[in-house]
């Protein structure tokens, strides 16, 4: 179950038995509606429920922001034609609203500093209280001629 939690998060719809999809559908509604609290027991029990960390970091990025206003029913079940093999009831678990990307700005850390010279960005980086500049290998092989 924790692995069908885990694909559905990371692929937005799954196809599986009709039996499993009940049991998954029961399982995500309960686990979004306790993860909306936001706070240090939901995000322990989200890491400790997954067993990959993308879909833990998609979970908190993209899914809980999208149904915080939402009070239930955030997947839905629909039935496929038998599976040709052993005539197992087949069907679709999918999230209702789509599941849209969030984009986020990377932070710059204290130790870095971007420094624009001319064309190309040049990192100023410290290292044991002296300045070192990182330049690209473009760069000093114009230097050279």
């Amino acid at each position: 179950m924790r692995q069908l939690l885990s694909s559905l998060i990371l692929h937005g719809k799954i196809t599986t038995t009709e039996a499993r999809a009940k049991l998954l559908k029961r399982e995500i509604e309960r686990f979004i509606s306790r993860s909306k609290k936001l706070d240090l027991v939901a995000r322990r029990r989200v890491l400790a429920l997954l067993p990959e960390k993308e879909a833990a970091k998609k979970f908190w990025e993209q899914i809980i922001p999208q149904f915080k206003k939402r009070e239930g029913g955030y997947v839905r079940v629909i039935k496929l034609p038998n599976r040709r093999g052993d005539n197992a009831p087949m069907a679709r678990i999918e999230f209702v609203e789509e599941i849209k990307a969030v984009k986020f700005e990377k932070k710059e850390t204290a130790g870095e500093k971007k420094v624009t010279k001319g064309k190309q960005p040049v990192k100023m980086v410290r290292t044991m209280k002296k300045v070192v500049k990182k330049t690209n290998a473009k760069d000093k092989s114009n230097k050279s001629k």
